[in-house]
Formats: C-alpha cells, sequence, structure tokens
C-alpha cells in the first residue's frame, strides 16, 4: 500500500522516481529496488518520502488522513474525471 500511494501521488504531482529521489536525497537506486520489492522504507526515508509529496506517512502507510494533502487529493481526483467527461 505505501509505494502505491506514493505512486499515485507521483502522478497526480507530475513527478518522477528521479526527481523524488532528488527531493528526498534517497539514492534513486535505493528506491526503485525498495519500490520494486515492495519494501517499506525506514522511518526517516518514510518521512523525507512524505515531506517532498506534502503529506503525511500516516497517509502513505494507511491511505487514511485528514490533511490537506489527502484532501487535494480527492479534490484533483473529482476534477479529472469531470475532465474526463467534458472530453467525451
Amino acid at each position: 500500500m505505501f509505494w502505491d500511494n506514493v505512486k499515485e501521488l507521483l502522478d497526480i504531482k507530475n513527478l518522477t522516481q528521479k526527481e523524488l529521489s532528488a527531493l528526498t536525497g534517497i539514492n534513486l537506486g535505493t528506491l526503485k529496488n525498495q519500490i520494486c520489492r515492495n519494501v517499506i522504507p525506514d522511518a526517516v526515508e518514510a518521512v523525507k518520502i512524505a515531506q517532498a509529496l506534502n503529506t503525511t506517512v500516516e497517509f502513505l502507510v494507511t491511505s487514511i488522513d485528514d490533511n490537506k494533502a489527502a484532501k487535494e487529493l480527492t479534490e484533483l481526483k473529482a476534477k479529472l474525471a469531470e475532465l474526463i467527461m467534458f472530453k467525451k
């Protein structure tokens, strides 16, 4: 679930794994390895990732959070759905 949430936020924010690596200071190879193997990072790395994505570790781990980023994600999904429907 952690990496699914990270990937979703990366997509929404139009960021790459390479950019996340640069924002967090986590080696790109390490990041890709953790994603590929679905290994949850240690607490320090998880906090860096959450901060880079403007969310909390709680949200990345559980998908449940009552914070600004979670609300923003919901709003962006709704706007995206509206745009998709508008283009049809």
